[in-house]
């Protein structure tokens, strides 16, 4: 079997209530597997084998496009936030691709664009790139529906946005789901969907606090997601020590997807979400669960 057909399929298991499947389960070990493999299939369009993608992201797509590229023969050029694990940064590297580090008083972003037209190649550009949108209307939500065809609502952290507008829709067209999104307390897109940001620390990674999505901004234009919650970092934290101790070893942005799923399980309706990955990326996180 080609390595690039393990991503995907992964099993769901049922745990008092809560519909979980268990995307730390793909080959490099979370759900962005799935959005690098259409991403950069997408560009391979206008790429010649051996030229460059270029992502800036908090560490999991990048270690997804990594591996992806280095599978179809393409350069990766990662470009990362200074607070990124160095767990993560380590995994990109080892598949090949060169790290950049980027302060937080630099648009990441912008730097990406500049290195990919540099390069003479393709900035993938995750938080926009409606391949991303695809990988999870595509695959993610048709599996869900498939294995949880019970499963009334999904609930799902907003990163990029790409998972909670893709599976959201399939599964709102397909099983009438109830979507809630979940953005982080403090964050960007929380001032912007309410007018404030509650006082709370930068704690999972992978969740938007600094900007506000083109996907998520679409998602919500689209009526895909019903309701919006806000998360806070001792919510996720709880969240991770709860499926732990089911032998569950999700991240930050799973616990707070398990944690706000028993609440609506709480409140009556069937959730259905996603454990992103694994809580072994996050070293210093993992220290201040167990304790």
């Amino acid at each position: 079997m080609p390595l690039l057909e393990l991503i995907g399929n992964t099993p769901m298991v049922k745990i008092e209530g809560i519909s979980l499947k268990l995307e730390y389960l793909n080959p490099t070990g979370s759900h962005k597997d799935r959005t690098a493999l259409f991403m950069i299939r997408d560009a391979a369009r206008k790429l010649k084998r051996g030229g460059t993608v270029v992502e800036y992201t908090s560490g999991n797509t990048g270690i997804s496009v990594a591996w992806v590229a280095k599978i179809l023969g393409y350069r990766a050029k990662i470009l990362v936030p200074e607070a990124t694990s160095e767990q993560k940064v380590n995994m990109i590297k080892a598949f090949g691709a060169e790290v950049t580090f980027v302060p937080p008083e630099v648009d990441g972003h912008e730097l990406a664009r500049k290195i990919a037209k540099k390069e003479r190649g393709i900035f993938l550009d995750q938080t926009r790139n409606m391949a991303n949108f695809k990988a999870h209307y595509s695959t993610t939500g048709p599996e869900i529906a498939r294995q949880s065809s019970y499963a009334d609502c999904f609930v799902m952290g907003s990163g990029t946005g790409g998972t909670v507008y893709g599976a959201g829709k399939y599964l709102k067209e397909k099983n009438n789901a109830r979507v809630i999104a979940l953005i982080p307390k403090g964050s960007y897109a929380q001032e912007i969907l309410t007018g404030r940001r509650e006082e709370d620390r930068e704690f999972m990674e992978g969740f938007s606090y600094h900007n506000f999505t083109e996907l998520l901004q679409r998602a919500i234009e689209e009526n895909v997601i019903d309701e919006i919650r806000y998360v806070s970092s001792q919510e996720a934290i709880e969240g991770m020590k709860l499926l732990w101790a089911r032998g569950i070893p999700g991240g930050p942005t799973s616990g707070a997807n398990f944690y706000h799923a028993l609440k609506l399980r709480d409140e009556g309706c069937r959730p259905v979400t996603i454990v992103a990955d694994s809580i072994v990326r996050y070293p210093k996180i993992l220290r201040e669960v167990i304790e």
